[in-house]
């Protein structure tokens, strides 16, 4: 178990993430902020959902 930097909550850092707003939240974590595997799936996912409305870089 770790300690989410965001929000303070213990997560399991190996369950894999479920959803497209996980996925992105974890691309982001490894590609932008280089927080990878530091995050909870639900700091991951309210990132990856901000990403993909505000982020062009992200939209297809």
């Amino acid at each position: 178990m770790r300690t989410c930097t965001v929000c303070g909550k213990d997560f399991d850092p190996d369950r894999a993430a479920s959803d497209p707003a996980e996925e992105a939240g974890a691309i982001m974590a490894r590609e932008q902020w280089g927080d990878d595997g530091q995050l909870c799936l639900t700091c991951l996912a309210s990132r990856g959902t901000l990403g993909m409305m505000y982020c062009r870089e992200f939209s297809g």
